[in-house]
């Protein structure tokens, strides 16, 4: 038995009282840690996150191991010591068995309250806290210092956006597997070339884009995607045409969507996003892969496309471009191939917010784009998301991505 398992084994509990905030994430990760077999967790909520817990009871009901968890109402109290004090009261005075209480979500006035009722009625019990910067679960001490041990649990990225309540779209499942992996590192190499960025965008742009989506900017229906002609090669440069001839089955001058599927697209909607910029996302993917278990990383994907559950007919709520999950830490990588300082913050900014949704402060986030400096926008951006643990890599950062993935990871996790 390794000693983070004999760590756990001293310090689970029968009975765990988990404080409800606005993330399960800490409380998914406590339950799983510090609950004995058959125990019980105790999910103290106010009416602000009653939607929360109930969401979250459903999740661990469905764990083999853990007896149903037991929904902790304090309604408007969470910040009302005497009415904190009566509610748990009631419910912990007559507990038998070990009892433990993580103090990580919830309020300042739920936690500071909530402990001391429970050390006056159970002077054994053991308090502890998830710590977001070392990803270590503390113990508390009273005579000595406290007790840190690394937790970690496996959480899918499915799991993970359960805890939140959502889902993506059903017909629209995130990849796995990234498409023409190495035609995307060929793209990533020439785009180490200024003049050959400029040269593929300007392509996408008139070949791709001025006929292939309407005045909203989104791609057209896949049967006027179908109607479109060849599309001329006239304007690329020697390289990108050797590229298209190779791996797309274009001539010497022209390229047919209609050929997707032959390319290992499931539509022509997806080749024309590949060719026009997700081929950073699949190339991203791919380096995420091959370093995986270097890392630690048991699942990884992208084009996360999260439907809003109050539109099921609308537009996604947002997207993720590519993300993978590190025990139950959630890394988000944002990536566009513009060089544009200005887009660069948009997309990291964005991500950083849905990261952080997510994955809560344990999250961390990257941007993977075609900046010239990618050092200045970082530290750019450190300061416009108040987050020092994000990383950017630039142009110039591509050709070796898988290696620069390796050492954010290991910085980070």
């Amino acid at each position: 038995m390794s000693a983070a398992a004999n760590c756990l084994a001293i310090y689970q509990t029968d009975r765990l009282f988990l404080l409800m905030g606005e993330n399960p994430l800490p409380n998914y990760v406590a339950a799983l840690s510090l609950l004995k077999p058959d125990g019980i967790p105790y999910l103290i909520h106010t009416a602000y996150t009653q939607v929360q817990a109930e969401r979250f009871a459903a999740i661990l009901n469905k764990l083999s191991g853990l007896k149903s968890a037991r929904l902790v109402n304090l309604g408007h109290a969470q910040g009302d010591a005497y009415a904190i004090h009566q509610v748990i009261s009631a419910i912990a005075r007559d507990l038998t068995g070990s009892v433990g209480m993580n103090y990580t979500g919830g309020t300042k006035a739920m936690s500071v309250h909530a402990y001391r009722v429970l050390e006056q009625l159970h002077p054994e019990a053991i308090f502890s806290y998830l710590d977001s910067n070392t990803l270590e679960m503390i113990i508390d001490q009273d005579q000595q210092p406290s007790v840190r041990f690394k937790v970690r649990p496996q959480l899918s990225l499915e799991h993970l956006f359960q805890l939140h309540g959502l889902s993506w779209q059903s017909h629209q499942p995130p990849v796995s597997k990234p498409i023409q992996a190495v035609a995307a590192t060929r793209l990533a190499q020439l785009h180490q070339s200024e003049i050959n960025m400029k040269l593929w965008r300007s392509w996408c742009n008139h070949a791709l884009r001025q006929e292939g989506k309407n005045e909203y900017g989104r791609w057209k229906p896949e049967e006027e995607l179908a109607q479109l002609p060849s599309r001329t090669l006239s304007n690329l440069s020697t390289p990108f045409k050797s590229l298209l001839q190779q791996y797309f089955e274009a001539d010497s001058n022209h390229l047919r969507l209609q050929t997707a599927g032959k390319q290992g697209f499931n539509s022509i909607t997806q080749l024309c996003e590949w060719l026009d910029g997700t081929w950073l996302e699949h190339y991203t993917l791919f380096q995420i892969q091959k370093i995986s278990a270097q890392c630690n990383i048991h699942e990884s994907g992208l084009s996360f496309r999260i439907q809003d559950s109050a539109r099921p007919n609308g537009w996604d709520k947002f997207e993720f471009d590519v993300a993978f999950m590190r025990h139950y830490q959630l890394f988000a990588i944002s990536c566009t191939t513009t060089g544009k300082r200005s887009l660069c913050k948009q997309k990291l900014i964005e991500a950083n917010l849905r990261a952080r949704q997510l994955g809560g402060a344990e999250a961390r986030v990257a941007l993977v784009c075609c900046h010239q400096y990618p050092d200045s926008l970082r530290s750019e951006l450190e300061v416009a998301t108040r987050n020092r643990k994000i990383a950017v890599f630039g142009r110039s950062d591509l050709p070796d991505l898988g290696q620069k993935i390796v050492n954010w990871v290991k910085q980070n996790g």
